[in-house]
C-alpha cells in the first residue's frame, strides 16, 4: 500500500508497538519461558546472567526471569517496542532491564552466561551475512562456555500454515488486519499489517528469510560454535529437515580452538 493522506507508512515495530500484545495474545510465554529455562537448565552450568535479543514487548522476560532468578536485560532495535516492555516491568515490579540494540551487529559491557533470540528474531535476518554478523556479536557477548539459545522458522512452517499469518484484531483504539505471502523460490516470507491507532492509519510491512537447518548450522560452526543440540518444536526430540520449528542450543567453546 502506497503512503497517501490517510495511510502512512511506517517502520516494522514503529506503530505496531502499541497493539503488539493483541496481536500475540495466542501465544503462551509461560510455555516458551518454561522450555527455554530447561534448555538452559539442562545445558547450561551456573547460568545467571541472560542478555535477550528481539524482546519485542518483555513478555518472555517478564515470564522467565523469575523461572531463574536471572540476571536479565532484554534488548530489541525497536524503541518503541522497549519502552512498552519499561512500561510493563515497572508496573510488574519486575527485577529487568530494557535496552535499545540492534542485533545485527552488537557489544556487550561485560560478558554473559547465554544469549537467547527467539520467535523468528532470526528469520527477520534476510541474508546469510546479517545471521554471520549477529552469531559473531553473540559469541563475543558469551563468556567462555556459555550458552546460545535461539530458533528458526523453517520453509516447511511457512508453507504449511500460512493461513496463521491471516487475522484481525481490535481493542483499546488500536485495530490491525494482517495478510501473508510466502514465496518458495526466494524463501521470503512477507506480512503485512494494515493498522488503525485512534483514527490514525499506518501500514508496516515485514519480511522474514526461511532458512534451512544445513545453512544455519553451518553459519553456527563457521562462528565458532559447538553445536549441543537442535531439537523439534518445543520437544526434546532432534529437529529433522521436516521441523517446523528448530530450537537451536549452541555453546562457545571453554578455550580457543
Amino acid at each position: 500500500m502506497a503512503e497517501n493522506e490517510s495511510t502512512r507508512d511506517t517502520d516494522p515495530y514503529s506503530a505496531l508497538a502499541v497493539g503488539y500484545d493483541l496481536v500475540m495474545q495466542h501465544v503462551e510465554y509461560d510455555v516458551w519461558a518454561a522450555y527455554v529455562h530447561q534448555l538452559l537448565d539442562q545445558h547450561g552450568t551456573a547460568i545467571d546472567t541472560v542478555l535477550e535479543l528481539g524482546c519485542g514487548t518483555g513478555s518472555l522476560a517478564l515470564q522467565l526471569q523469575p523461572l531463574g532468578d536471572y540476571d536479565y536485560i532484554g534488548t530489541d532495535r525497536s524503541p518503541q517496542m522497549i519502552r512498552v516492555a519499561q512500561i510493563k516491568a515497572e508496573e510488574a515490579a519486575a527485577d529487568l532491564r530494557f535496552e535499545t540494540l540492534d542485533f545485527t551487529a552488537f557489544d556487550v559491557s561485560r560478558s554473559v552466561d547465554a544469549v537467547i533470540l527467539l520467535y523468528d528474531g532470526l528469520n527477520y535476518l534476510l541474508e546469510p551475512d546479517h545471521v554471520r554478523s549477529m552469531m559473531a556479536s553473540a559469541f563475543e557477548a558469551l563468556r567462555p562456555g556459555g550458552l546460545f539459545c535461539f530458533d528458526q522458522s523453517t520453509p516447511n512452517n511457512s508453507v504449511r500454515h500460512g493461513e496463521d499469518f491471516e487475522d484481525a484484531g481490535e481493542a483499546d483504539g488500536f485495530a490491525f488486519i494482517r495478510h501473508s505471502h510466502y514465496d518458495a523460490e526466494t524463501r521470503l516470507h512477507t506480512t503485512t499489517f494494515d493498522i488503525t491507532i485512534d483514527d490514525r492509519h499506518y501500514h508496516e510491512e515485514h519480511v522474514q528469510r526461511a532458512y534451512t537447518m544445513d545453512e544455519i548450522r553451518e553459519i553456527a560452526d563457521e562462528v565458532g560454535f559447538q553445536p549441543v543440540a537442535a531439537y523439534d518444536n518445543f520437544s526434546f526430540d532432534a529437529a529433522t529437515d521436516d521441523s517446523d520449528r528448530v530450537h537451536w542450543v549452541v555453546r562457545r567453546p571453554h578455550r580457543a580452538e
